[in-house]
């Protein structure tokens, strides 16, 4: 079939086209349309506005994201009256007794049980804030998870608690884990579920990022050895469970390559790890603290798997630096193989440091967090989103994504984004950069671009995993999905 359209290859050595055939899931010419129109007379035509590599997303979280799609969305909410009005609405179609879930709201404080307790009193409730690093729950949620005054707060994570020393009714980082654990478990038909709505949305592949329960790396081998993934899944297996497996690629199905670690929390719950402090006080907090780490790190690497590290505040970015220092000062060669997700707060001393790595940021984040970012920082937003100077960085590779659930998985709107950015716009990429950054360079950071049939990249020989756009939006995923053909 040929293809026609502006065509953004992704190739250094042409990077602009105007039309592609292909056959076989292989693309077999690229070039004028003219010249191809001329030496295949009698393919089959399809005209889109623009045609790229395929769209990846380079951090989703597939299982919660299926979760998602069956809770509450309260991604628009700001005022814990207006998320309690709708948890309301909820247990209005609830039996007693049965859970209430969902998130997404994003609150300038940390509000406390009761505005729950009114709106669902014979329904537990947990809520996820919009990074996902902490819960808003009700009394009957820590009733039924045994969390009391005589609780501890666990390794990584904080109970908030009243002037009595109850729980409050928020939790922070890995203490929400008391009372989600109590929540209906997560099931493979949740990974079916989000992997089916990100393809449905024209991704050819996406990373994704240490996702729980255990077994949900074996779901994903079962789907990936049945032929029954919808798009190309890369897997990273949460660090509880890495040493029980090892590299594997199931043909062009399933890749597990790397193994998630947090170094922090996430801004908007103010437990990401900075410099600088907050303004109600506290500087966040370490999770996974890469200044314990080291051997840990050294067995990943031996063991032929990425760490991949997740560091948004500016001392955990920078205590991740020193890390990959002592490690290629042991001759791992750590910096070629370690992965930063979300980077969103780099010290100005530090930007030059993370050259050569490989750098997973999520353009909506930074509109989401604009007016948060002003509020705690003011001047020194100027730390944030600096994907501008990161992309220009030396031997790095700068990837993008989603961080679905917590923010949309809309491609459009991340490049939107990362070329109008939300912070200053002197920090913009080109809207070709921010498509690379959603094409080819998730590819080449996973080697795929290096194989027999090259992902990422539109040129001769290479995998026939296209985007299709149409007014700025991607409207097909693979070849399989084809419009109506043209005439001319």
């Amino acid at each position: 079939m040929l293809l026609l359209g502006e065509v953004w290859t992704c190739d250094e050595s042409s990077p602009l086209a105007s039309a592609v055939y292909a056959e076989g899931g292989r693309i077999i010419d690229v070039g004028p349309a003219d010249d191809l129109k001329a030496r295949y007379p009698g393919a089959r035509r399809y005209r889109f506005e623009r045609i790229t590599p395929g769209i990846q997303d380079a951090h989703v979280h597939p299982v919660y994201w299926g979760r998602w799609l069956d809770s509450l969305d309260l991604r628009d909410e700001t005022d814990p009256r207006r998320a309690a009005a709708r948890v309301a609405e909820a247990a209005a179609r609830k039996r007693p007794g049965e859970w209430i879930s969902g998130g997404g709201f994003v609150f300038d404080h940390y509000p406390d049980s009761r505005l729950l307790d009114a709106a669902a009193p014979q329904n537990p409730v947990y809520l996820d804030s919009r990074d996902l690093h902490s819960a808003w729950v009700n009394r009957r949620a820590l009733e039924a998870a045994g969390v009391g005054p005589e609780t501890p707060d666990p390794p990584g994570g904080r109970i908030l608690r009243d002037g009595s020393g109850r729980p409050s009714g928020y939790l922070l980082e890995r203490a929400v884990s008391l009372v989600a654990g109590r929540l209906p478990p997560l099931a493979k038909a949740d990974l079916v579920r989000g992997l089916a709505d990100l393809a449905a949305r024209g991704y050819v592949a996406v990373h994704a990022m240490g996702d729980s329960p255990p077994e949900a790396t074996d779901w994903a081998r079962e789907l990936a050895a049945a032929g029954e993934l919808p798009l190309r899944l890369a897997w990273t297996l949460p660090k509880e469970i890495w040493r029980s497996y090892a590299p594997e690629k199931i043909g062009q199905q399933l890749h597990i390559f790397g193994v998630k670690y947090f170094a922090d929390g996430a801004l908007t719950s103010r437990t990401a790890w900075m410099l600088e402090g907050y303004p109600e006080g506290g500087r966040g907090m370490p999770l996974d603290d890469p200044r314990e780490h080291d051997d840990e790190m050294e067995a990943v690497l031996e063991a032929g798997l990425v760490p991949v590290w997740h560091a948004i505040g500016t001392r955990a970015v920078r205590e991740l630096l020193n890390l990959v220092d002592r490690l290629d000062g042991r001759g791992l060669a750590a910096r070629r193989r370690f992965r930063v997700e979300h980077a969103q707060h780099v010290a100005a001393d530090d930007v030059g440091r993370l050259a050569g790595l490989r750098i997973s940021m999520q353009p909506l984040h930074a509109r989401d967090d604009a007016q948060t970012i002003k509020r705690l920082f003011g001047e020194a937003e100027r730390t944030s989103y600096r994907w501008d100077a990161l992309a220009r960085l030396p031997g790095s590779l700068l990837l993008f994504g989603s961080d679905a659930p917590v923010a949309e998985p809309d491609a459009a709107a991340g490049v939107a984004a990362a070329a109008s950015h939300p912070l200053d716009g002197k920090r913009s990429l080109s809207e070709r950069d921010a498509v690379r950054a959603y094409t080819y360079a998730p590819a080449a950071a996973l080697g795929w671009s290096g194989e027999d049939a090259p992902w990422g990249i539109v040129r001769r020989g290479a995998r026939a995993a296209l985007g299709f756009w149409e007014g700025g939006r991607p409207v097909a995923r693979l070849l399989g999905e084809e419009p109506e053909p043209v005439q001319s």
